[in-house]
């Protein structure tokens, strides 16, 4: 919690003038008692309506007082609570940004945007009730004890012997609510991870008409869910009845028990005075509330901590080497290379010995599964190599900033990523500042310009979340024409022209031939056809690279190779 605490110190001044403010506001809320139990006893009792009416100015003066402290003290707890919401979220991000893709799997994509959303949302509470209640809450529950015991003594203690029903039943529902909501939130994080991955997947369900079956399962991780959260509500709905029954119960003795003494004439308390005690019995009763809500709400609170600690305590990526501002020549060395996913049996590469020369074009081909993906993962240091090392002219990449190394590299990676925002704004992203002819020619170079040029609003044409409004082609090419406008030393296409027709891909590979003239540019495909012009062509299977040369040379002798250009080609090589 201390963590997640040190969040609110940019608005420590914010925060006290909001506390201070709504103490304002609780000692305007003591005084009306006061006020009303004289109007009463002096007042109305003498009928002096002098006396009244002076008193209801006050009365008046007091609750208008009251009403403005409350609001500008809200207004500087809406600004405290709304920044370090925000501020978390930041700080949620921001580590996700540098967490390790394994820490990021672990966790899973649904857990990490629960706790940006709905556990910063809890949280919210924290700064809430710091700004508004740290300070009011005592002032209010002291406050009404002491003004109730100066009127009557005996009256008051009623009060004093039953608020501890209410403080020992908080604390024990407490204890009981933690587990519960530790409960709900792992379901949340579940729920959310179902739903995502069904709406992802909505087609192939329709497809096989299986949406009672995926209703089912969000159905039943929804029920555990509500289970635990009705438990947690009907727990926490005890307090609010048992309160009112102990305010009633006080309130009724209080009654009975001045008017005896008003009957009796012994010690006798005017009526006054017994509806001021009332009053400040509820206020008490407030006081008491806002405290069983803190008890109850710390638990939960604890748990949304804990939970985003997780997420910033994450060890992540380990970069603290400087970036240097350094243009790499092209050249690139995988010596013995080995990398094994966390859990994984075996490496998804193995023992990777291969040497891309600065300026040339080469080719990694094979299946599914055979280590491609994983190959550039390793070039961009989104992991790092287990066994062995890459070199980026003669430097390993253990001793080269991230920064340094990806500043060097355009890239089009698999499962082409399109944001919310315009054609123009998702181009940018290769290279911000970039110039309108910059970015006509690299749409140009990526076939994309004679799309864009039929769009009403052209580069402005505004693109829905994950570019939607696209098709696959479409969403290829912009995140080629993306890679070709930073114009680094290393291009990175990974699987990134399966999308594209022969003759729109044979066209771009021309205008590209030319613009990347004399940088290395690496392909990672399936297809034969985006190979076959390369300069060397690297040949993986399961893991291992297990042959390299050009096209020709592949076809004579190596056995993968030849059935792969034999399944797309429908004709046999002997």
């Amino acid at each position: 919690m201390k963590k997640i605490l040190v969040y609110l110190l940019p608005y420590r001044n914010k925060l006290i003038w909001a506390a201070l403010f709504t103490a304002f506001a609780t000692v305007c809320d003591l005084m009306l008692p006061t006020l009303m139990s004289s109007i009463v006893d002096n007042g109305i009792y003498n009928s002096d309506m002098n006396y009244i009416k002076k008193y209801c100015l006050y009365m008046f003066i007091v609750a208008v007082f009251g009403l403005i402290t409350v609001l500008v003290g809200r207004k500087f707890s809406s600004e405290v609570t709304a920044g370090f919401c925000c501020d978390l979220r930041r700080a949620v991000f921001a580590k996700v940004n540098t967490m390790t893709f394994g820490e990021m799997s672990e966790l899973g994509t649904a857990a990490l945007v629960t706790r940006s959303t709905h556990d910063t949302e809890t949280l919210s509470w924290i700064a809430s009730m710091l700004s508004t209640s740290i300070i009011s809450v005592p002032v209010l529950f002291l406050g009404g004890v002491f003004l109730s015991f100066r009127k009557d003594v005996l009256l008051s203690s009623i009060v004093l012997c039953l608020v501890p029903i209410v403080f020992i039943a908080v604390v024990f529902i407490g204890r009981r609510i933690e587990p519960l909501w530790r409960i709900s939130d792992g379901y949340i994080d579940k729920q959310n991870g179902i739903m995502r991955e069904r709406l992802r997947g909505i087609r192939v369900i329709r497809a096989f008409d299986n949406e009672d079956k995926e209703h089912n399962k969000i159905a039943d991780a929804t029920k555990v869910m509500a289970e635990n959260i009705i438990n947690a509500n009907v727990s926490m709905g005890i307090i609010a009845p048992l309160a009112m029954l102990v305010l009633n119960i006080s309130v009724v003795l209080i009654v009975y028990a001045g008017s005896l003494r008003m009957e009796n004439g012994i010690n006798a308390v005017s009526a006054g005075d017994i509806f001021a005690i009332i009053q400040y019995v509820t206020l008490v009763m407030n006081g008491m509330l806002n405290i069983a809500f803190a008890i109850i709400m710390a638990p939960h609170a604890k748990v949304a901590a804990d939970r985003i600690a997780e997420v910033i305590d994450a060890e992540g990526i380990d970069d603290k080497i400087p970036e240097e501002d350094i243009a790499f020549s092209g050249d690139i060395v995988f010596d013995h290379a080995t990398f094994k996913y966390e859990g994984a049996s075996k490496p998804a590469v193995s023992d990777i010995s291969m040497h891309i020369k600065a300026g040339q074009k080469v080719a990694v081909i094979g299946g599914t599964g055979s280590g491609k993906s994983t190959l550039v993962s390793l070039m961009l240091c989104f992991r790092m190599p287990t066994e062995g090392a890459i070199y980026y002219d003669g430097r390993a990449t253990a001793t080269l900033s991230h920064k340094t190394v990806r500043e060097n590299i355009s890239c089009v990676l698999q499962n082409s990523s399109i944001y919310a925002g315009t054609i123009k704004d998702n181009i940018l992203m290769g290279k911000p500042g970039a110039t309108d002819e910059e970015i006509h020619e690299a749409a140009y170079i990526a076939e994309l310009s004679s799309f864009v040029d039929r769009l009403e609003n052209g580069y402005d044409h505004e693109l829905n979340q994950a570019g939607k409004n696209l098709s696959g082609g479409q969403k290829q090419r912009l995140s080629i024409a993306r890679a070709i406008i930073k114009n680094a030393p290393i291009y990175i296409f990974d699987d990134s022209f399966s999308a594209l027709d022969f003759l729109t891909e044979a066209n771009l590979r021309t205008k590209l031939a030319e613009k990347a003239k004399g940088r290395t540019q690496i392909v990672i495909t399936q297809r034969v056809t985006s190979a076959m012009s390369s300069d060397v062509i690297f040949v993986m299977d399961n893991g291992h690279l297990v042959d390299s040369g050009k096209h020709d040379e592949l076809l004579s002798r190596c056995k993968i190779y030849k059935e792969i250009y034999a399944s797309q080609t429908g004709g046999a090589v002997k």
